[in-house]
C-alpha cells in the first residue's frame, strides 16, 4: 500500500492534528498539538481527500510535504508581534540550507553580536511556527544533549532526516535536568 502525502504528514511529525493561525502576512503561529491556534486541521480526516485549491489546508499539506522531502518550503510567515533582534534571528535562522547546522554563538556572529549567543537562543526557544522556521538546524556549542521533550523528538528526527549522526550532534553533553527523561 502506498502511504499518501498526508499519511507521510502524520507519521512523520507523530500527530494527527495541527493547531494554526494565519494572518494576511502569513503563518503566524503553528503548533503539532490541537486547540493551541484560531484554527485545528484533522490531518486524519483529509487522508484521500482533494483539498480545496488554495485553501489554508491545501496550502500547509503542500508546505509541509516539501518542507519533509526537501527542508524547504515557500510558506509565508508572519512574524510582526516579535521584537526587531527576534525577527532578525528568526531570518538567519530561514537562511540555514537543508543539512547544515549551526550554534546559537554563530548565529548571533551573523548578526553582528557576538557576545549575543543567549539572547539567540530565547529567540530561538519562542519559534512560533513549528518546523516552517528550522530552529533544529541551530544548536547550543556543547551539543542537543540526550535528553529531551516534545520538541526534542521532532528536532532529533528532523535532524537525523536531513542526515546527521545524532550521536556527533549530542558531543559530551549530560542533562542535569532534576526531571531528566533518563532517570
Amino acid at each position: 500500500m502506498t502511504m499518501t502525502r498526508v499519511e507521510k504528514i502524520i507519521d512523520f511529525l507523530a500527530t494527527d492534528t495541527l493547531s494554526l493561525t494565519f494572518t494576511d502576512k502569513g503563518l503566524k503561529f503553528l503548533s503539532l498539538r490541537p486547540n493551541r491556534g484560531a484554527q485545528d486541521i484533522n490531518l486524519k480526516g483529509l487522508i484521500n481527500e482533494k483539498q480545496e485549491p488554495g485553501s489554508v489546508v491545501e496550502q500547509i499539506i503542500n508546505e509541509t510535504f516539501s518542507f519533509l522531502e526537501t527542508g524547504r518550503h515557500e510558506m509565508p510567515l508572519d512574524f510582526t508581534e516579535f521584537t526587531d533582534f527576534q525577527q532578525r534571528v528568526f531570518g538567519a535562522v530561514g537562511t540555514i540550507e537543508p543539512g547544515q547546522v549551526i550554534t546559537y554563538k554563530g548565529i548571533a556572529e551573523i548578526l553582528g553580536k557576538p557576545g549575543a549567543a543567549q539572547a539567540v537562543g530565547s529567540a530561538v526557544a519562542k519559534n512560533p511556527v513549528s518546523y516552517f522556521l528550522p530552529t533544529h538546524r541551530v544548536l547550543p556549542q556543547r551539543g542537543i544533549g540526550i535528553c529531551r521533550s516534545g520538541a526534542g523528538h521532532l528536532r532529533e528526527k528532523l535532524l537525523a532526516h536531513e542526515g546527521h549522526d545524532l550521536s556527533t550532534l549530542r558531543g559530551n553533553y549530560v542533562c542535569t535536568r532534576k526531571k531528566c527523561c533518563l532517570e
